[in-house]
């Protein structure tokens, strides 16, 4: 099936609607696609932080993830909630990083709700950002469960994680295993400062 494609210069860059209440988060619904390298699309929706302690909250999942580089932003679109919104279809830049992720965590039928601060949060709002940041540790503990995005796969992924399960079950493991560890683990999602913390 080919990819759909919408013209940029026909879409207004997309803009947050401002949080009902700050203590309320975004959380981004990922629409489904057949085609894997089709656009991304998404809804964002609002949802009160306070009700994720019920047992009826909203599952999402959150993702884990390093920005990247700020070069060579790739777009994907956001959509209006329903058809009777008077909002249209906006276009917003995420780093690259965030868009492979975005294109192996998008489920072929389901949509997939996700919390990505790079989209749920309004970078553009200092208010906003402050307050969400904060409110951060609270968001990951609250998600159905958290997703790493390490990045794109290379040739020494398997063999890391042969010698991890290996490690696991107390297996011996050979010196290049070691080298495929170590390669895996000078990604940069371990260098963020919370996470070298918590290491």
């Amino acid at each position: 099936m080919a990819a759909c494609v919408v013209s940029q210069t026909a879409l207004d860059y997309y803009r947050h609607s401002p949080l009902s209440k700050l203590e309320n988060i975004r959380l981004v619904r990922l629409l489904p696609h057949e085609d894997e390298i089709a656009p991304i699309r998404c809804k964002i929706l609002e949802y009160p932080l306070q009700d994720l302690s019920r047992q009826s909250a909203h599952a999402y999942e959150a993702l884990s993830y390093v920005w990247g580089s700020e070069d060579d932003r790739q777009t994907i679109y956001i959509h209006p909630l329903d058809k009777n919104g008077s909002s249209s279809t906006g276009s917003l830049h995420v780093t690259k990083n965030l868009h492979a992720a975005l294109l192996h965590l998008r489920d072929r039928c389901f949509d997939r709700i996700l919390w990505i601060d790079a989209i749920c949060i309004n970078q553009a709002d200092d208010t906003e950002k402050g307050h969400q940041v904060q409110s951060m540790a609270r968001i990951y503990a609250s998600a159905n469960r958290v997703i790493v995005w390490l990045g794109e796969a290379t040739n020494a992924d398997d063999g890391a994680i042969s010698a991890l399960c290996n490690a696991a079950a107390s297996k011996p493991s050979d010196s290049s295993a070691h080298s495929s560890i170590l390669a895996l683990l000078e990604r940069p999602w371990f260098q963020r400062i919370w996470v070298s913390l918590s290491l």
